[in-house]
C-alpha cells in the first residue's frame, strides 16, 4: 500500500491552459527531489483544452466538472481527494521562483505553531505586487464599492484594508489565497471553503475562522512567486464580476458585523447608485441587483465559453489577515 504524500497541491482550472502549464512546470522545478507530493486538479468545464493538458501531466489526478461550479466548490472537491499532511492552495497564474516551495514547507516543519504560509508576490515585470489585505472595517467595505472612498475617513479605512505603505520585506502574520500552504490539522475534515461564497470572500472567511481558532498565518519574503493576476478574472464581464463581489460582500457582512449594519450598508449602496445615475455616471448593476435580494450571496457561476467574456474566477478572493481578492486584479 502506497503511503500518503507529505504535500497535496490543489489546483483549480478554468480556461487558463497556458498559465496552468507554466504553473505546473514551475512547481516541478521548485520542488526538492525528495519532496513527496501530489497534484489534485479540478477543471471547471474548460473549453480551451485545459483538462486535456492536466490529464497528461505526471503526478496530477484530474477531476473533470461538466460545469463551472465556482472556485470554492472546486477546492473542496480537490480537498476530499487529497491525501497530504500539508495542503497547498494554488492559483493557475502562479509561477514559483527557485526554492520558494521548499522555504514554505521548511517553515511549517520548523514552526509547529504556524498553520499556514504564503509567499512574496512579484508582477511579471519583476516589480513588487501588493497582494495582501487585512480584515476590513465596516467603513472599508463601504469604501470598496461606493464613491464614499473619496472622503478622507473612508479613504483612510480603505487604505488600511489594502495595507498601503506597509513593510513586506520581513516575515509577518499575513496570508494570500493565491498560494497558501496550510496544515491539514488546522482545516475541516471535508471542506476548506464555505461554498455559499463561490468566488469572492471565501478565503477571508477561512482566515477569520483560523484566526478565531488561534492559528497563525505567515508571509515569507524569501519565498518568491510571480503572479500574473486574474488569469480567469480577465474573462469576467463587469456585471457578473460586481454581482458576485457584492453578493459575497453582503454575506461577509452578515457573518461578521452587527445586524443593524446590513440595512445601513444597503441604504448607502442604494444612495450611491442613485447619485451616480443622477449625474450620468455608469453603474455596473441595475437597481434590481442592488435591491434587498443582493443580501443573498452570489448565485452559481455561469458556464460559458471564453469568447463570450463571462467566467467564474479560478483564483481565490482574499484571505483575511491578509488575502487580496480577485477584485483587485
Amino acid at each position: 500500500m502506497t503511503s500518503a504524500p507529505l504535500l497535496s497541491v490543489l489546483l483549480v482550472s478554468w480556461n487558463t491552459r497556458e498559465q496552468t502549464r507554466q504553473c505546473l512546470e514551475s512547481l516541478a522545478s521548485t520542488a526538492d527531489p525528495d519532496l513527496d507530493y501530489e497534484v489534485v486538479a479540478v477543471d471547471n468545464g474548460s473549453s480551451d483544452g485545459s483538462a486535456d493538458l492536466l490529464a497528461d501531466q505526471p503526478r496530477v489526478r484530474l477531476i473533470r466538472n461538466k460545469h463551472n461550479n465556482g472556485f470554492a466548490a472546486a477546492v473542496n472537491q480537490a480537498y476530499r481527494r487529497a491525501n497530504g499532511q500539508l495542503i497547498l492552495l494554488l492559483s493557475s497564474d502562479i509561477r514559483f521562483h527557485p526554492g520558494a516551495l521548499s522555504r514554505m514547507v521548511d517553515h511549517l516543519r520548523e514552526r509547529p505553531d504556524v498553520a499556514g504560509v504564503s509567499p512574496l508576490y512579484l508582477n511579471p515585470d519583476g516589480t513588487f505586487q501588493q497582494h495582501y489585505v487585512q480584515q476590513p472595517s465596516f467603513a472599508a467595505t463601504i469604501a470598496l464599492v461606493t464613491a464614499l472612498r473619496r472622503l478622507p475617513g473612508f479613504r483612510q479605512a480603505l487604505h488600511r484594508f489594502q495595507m498601503r505603505g506597509e513593510d513586506f520585506s520581513r516575515p509577518r502574520q499575513l496570508a494570500s489565497g493565491s498560494a497558501v500552504l496550510l496544515r491539514r490539522t488546522a482545516l475541516g475534515q471535508q471542506t476548506i471553503f464555505d461554498e455559499t461564497f463561490p468566488v469572492y470572500w471565501n478565503d477571508a472567511i477561512l482566515a477569520r475562522q483560523l484566526d478565531q481558532a488561534g492559528h497563525e498565518l505567515w508571509m515569507l519574503p524569501d519565498a518568491v512567486v510571480t503572479h500574473s493576476r486574474g488569469a480567469s478574472c480577465r474573462l469576467l464581464g463587469p456585471t457578473i464580476r460586481f454581482r458576485h463581489l457584492l453578493g459575497s460582500l453582503v454575506g461577509y457582512l452578515r457573518m461578521t458585523q452587527p445586524r443593524y449594519r446590513l440595512p445601513v450598508f444597503r441604504a448607502v449602496l442604494l444612495a450611491d447608485h442613485l447619485v451616480k445615475r443622477l449625474f450620468g455616471r455608469s453603474v455596473p448593476l441595475g437597481l434590481g441587483d442592488r435591491s434587498p435580494r443582493c443580501a443573498a450571496t452570489s448565485a452559481r457561476c455561469p458556464t460559458v465559453t471564453p469568447a463570450t467574456g463571462w467566467c467564474c474566477s479560478a483564483e481565490p478572493a482574499g484571505l483575511s489577515t491578509g488575502i487580496r481578492g480577485c477584485w483587485g486584479n
